[in-house]
């Protein structure tokens, strides 16, 4: 062998030396100790709380204009468009609202009134509810009627246990799925 040839046979067996360690460490001899010992216990994920709509302010500043009806921003008011609103005497905010950013059908939509005397203390609120899907909604026949996708839909938010009359309300969209 000459001199020439003596890195290469010392190349070779270096690389068939680390071959065969790691076959040996490959191979099914007895996994390490550690290995056997069952995975900790995952540490508990903790989620934030689902939100909610926020309450209505207690006082409406600057006081409103009598029959004045407000729309408070939210996650969804600029999804939607909101016309012909009233404050009526029985007492409810009636209106009509059309979902002006999606084609989808509307699944849920929710519409709340927050009522305020002439000075602009909070009286009490009102809920509107609408589903185009669901057995409940429709006694499992198909929604034939007018939908808030498109068009729209007319909504009436009657007041529940107010305090006193109410001078002006404020609307709030704190529910509207889509497909």
């Amino acid at each position: 062998m000459s001199l020439t040839h003596l890195p290469r046979a010392a190349a070779a067996a270096t690389a068939v030396a680390a071959l065969l360690a790691l076959a040996t460490g490959c191979s099914g001899a007895a996994a390490p100790a550690a290995a056997k010992d069952p995975a900790p216990a995952a540490a508990p994920v903790s989620l934030p709380a689902p939100r909610s709509a926020p309450a209505p302010a207690a006082v409406l500043t600057p006081a409103p204009a009598a029959g004045e009806v407000r729309t408070g921003q939210g996650p969804f008011t600029d999804r939607v468009k909101l016309t012909d609103t009233h404050l009526t005497a029985a007492p409810s905010v009636t209106g009509h609202i059309a979902i002006s950013s999606d084609v989808s059908d509307t699944l849920a939509l929710e519409i709340t009134a927050a009522y305020y005397d002439a000075q602009g203390h909070l009286l009490g609120t009102g809920t509107f509810h609408y589903e185009e899907e669901g057995e409940e909604g429709h006694a499992g026949q198909p929604h034939t009627g007018p939908r808030a996708t498109g068009d729209g839909i007319d909504f009436t938010v009657p007041a529940d246990h107010l305090t006193g009359t109410p001078a002006a309300a404020v609307l709030s969209i704190p529910v509207l799925v889509n497909e």
